[in-house]
C-alpha cells in the first residue's frame, strides 16, 4: 500500500460511489434545488439527517433562512433529472419552472418522481472547513410504494428500485439487484 501525504478531496473518487441525492427548500421567496452526495443519518430518535453545503451555493442560504429542507432519493432511471439539478445555480434559472411538484407541510417543494422523500425540520448547523453540515429532524416521509416496500414494523426497504449512486465526474451507477447477499 502506499502512502500520499497530501491530496485533493475532490479528486478522491475512490470513496465513492455515494448515494445521490437532491435537497429542495423554500424561503418563502426562492425555492432552491441542488444534487449533493454528502449527506447522512444521524440519529434514530430523533429521526435526524444532515446534508453537506458549500456556502457558495445558492441554496445554502435558502435553506438556512427557511429553517426546512427536503431530502429527495431518486432512482437510477433519473439520473439525468440529478445531474440537470445540480449542474444549474438557482441563482440563473427557477429550476421548478420545470420540475413538477408539490409543497409539503413544512413547505418545502417536493419533487415528484423520487422514491423517498425525508421532509426535515431544521435543528442546527455548523461550518465544517469548505461546507455547512445542516441537521434536521424527519417530519414527515414521502414514498413510491410500487418501489419502496413499507414493512409491519414501520420500516422501508428497497423494493424494486435501482438506486441512483454517484461515482464522480458525472457518472452515475445502480446496484445490480444479483449481487446482494443476505448475512443476518
Amino acid at each position: 500500500m502506499e502512502q500520499k501525504r497530501v491530496f485533493n478531496f475532490r479528486r478522491l473518487y475512490a470513496s465513492y460511489p455515494r448515494s445521490a441525492v437532491v435537497a429542495t427548500s423554500y424561503d418563502g421567496t426562492y425555492k432552491s434545488a441542488l444534487s449533493l452526495v454528502w449527506h447522512t443519518p444521524l440519529s434514530f430518535s430523533p429521526p435526524v439527517y444532515a446534508i453537506s453545503v458549500a456556502p457558495k451555493r445558492f441554496s445554502h442560504d435558502v435553506i438556512l433562512k427557511a429553517l426546512t429542507f427536503a431530502v429527495h432519493f431518486f432512482p437510477y432511471e433519473k439520473a439525468e433529472l440529478v445531474e440537470w439539478i445540480g449542474s444549474r445555480s438557482g441563482r440563473d434559472i427557477d429550476k421548478f419552472a420545470h420540475l413538477p411538484h408539490f409543497m409539503s407541510p413544512l413547505e418545502n417543494p417536493i419533487i415528484e418522481g423520487a422514491y423517498l422523500v425525508l421532509d426535515c425540520q431544521y435543528l442546527d448547523h455548523r461550518l465544517v472547513g469548505d461546507h455547512t453540515l445542516i441537521w434536521g429532524e424527519i417530519k414527515h416521509i414521502y414514498y413510491d410504494p410500487q418501489l419502496v416496500i413499507e414493512g409491519e414494523d414501520g420500516g422501508f426497504e428497497l423494493g424494486k428500485v435501482r438506486p441512483l449512486l454517484y461515482v464522480g465526474k458525472g457518472k452515475y451507477a445502480s446496484l445490480d439487484p444479483s449481487s446482494l447477499i443476505t448475512l443476518r
